[in-house]
């Protein structure tokens, strides 16, 4: 709890990773000999302001996970199937929070970044509990290039205006249901790619907060390789 605030936390984990090349899904991969998916709830579990985590998955990987993830982690309340899409992954975890609940700071993480720190985590629930809505971003540190749809370059974009976004982000839970519900009425699913994106398209404010540099998302065969040094390190 953060102060008058329960905190939960829905972690979603239900991709198929394509991207991966991989017959495994990337959440069950395993760096520094533990399932990713484990190493993600292991930050998450760690913090004592987190009252409980909700686990979205495959349905059928439910079985799995509660055999060989959960069982050992007590602060996951729930492993309930995902959706389709992200979108419908994430509404399902809104809508499995019980009503006694409902007056919550909500955090959503992706599944496959494992190395989100303490202090973020702090900071994100801090935020949340003061602005309703926010966001971790990090400097873009490459050249930006707007181009053409037959790739020619049309012009170099001012990276200092803008910020890659991370998770977890954190919302009221009044504020992320009331625009979960408006977006899948609207169809959004093809138009947002984060939760933050569908707060902003109904008009809420969103706070930037500092995001971490190596709170990566595993997707490729060379994300793995990176979570494997930074697991090292940290």
């Amino acid at each position: 709890m953060y102060k008058d605030k329960n905190v939960i936390v829905i972690i979603v984990a239900a991709g198929r990773g394509k991207r991966m090349g991989s017959e495994i899904p990337k959440q069950y991969l395993v760096i520094d000999d533990k399932i990713i998916l484990d190493k993600t709830i292991e930050q998450f579990e760690k913090n004592s302001k987190i009252d409980n985590i909700i686990l979205v998955v495959n349905d059928e990987d439910i079985e799995f996970v509660k055999k060989n993830i959960t069982y050992e982690r007590p602060s996951v309340s729930k492993v309930i199937a995902g959706g389709v899409e992200r979108i419908n992954s994430v509404y399902n975890g809104l809508l499995s929070i019980e009503e006694d609940m409902q007056d919550s700071i909500v955090l959503i993480h992706d599944g496959v970044r494992p190395f989100a720190s303490q202090k973020l985590i702090n900071n994100c629930i801090e935020s949340s509990y003061e602005h309703g809505a926010c966001v971790p971003v990090i400097d873009l540190v490459d050249t930006v290039k707007q181009i053409t749809k037959d790739n020619m370059v049309k012009k170099t974009i001012d990276r200092s205006k803008y910020k890659a976004v991370q998770t977890p982000q954190g919302f009221s839970y009044e504020t992320i249901k009331k625009c979960y519900d408006l977006a899948l009425e609207d169809n959004l699913s093809t138009l947002v790619t984060d939760d933050s994106s569908i707060v902003e398209h109904y008009g809420y404010s969103v706070k930037a907060i500092p995001g971490l540099q190596k709170n990566i998302k595993i997707t490729t065969q060379f994300d793995l390789r990176v979570a494997e040094l930074i697991s090292r390190m940290v």
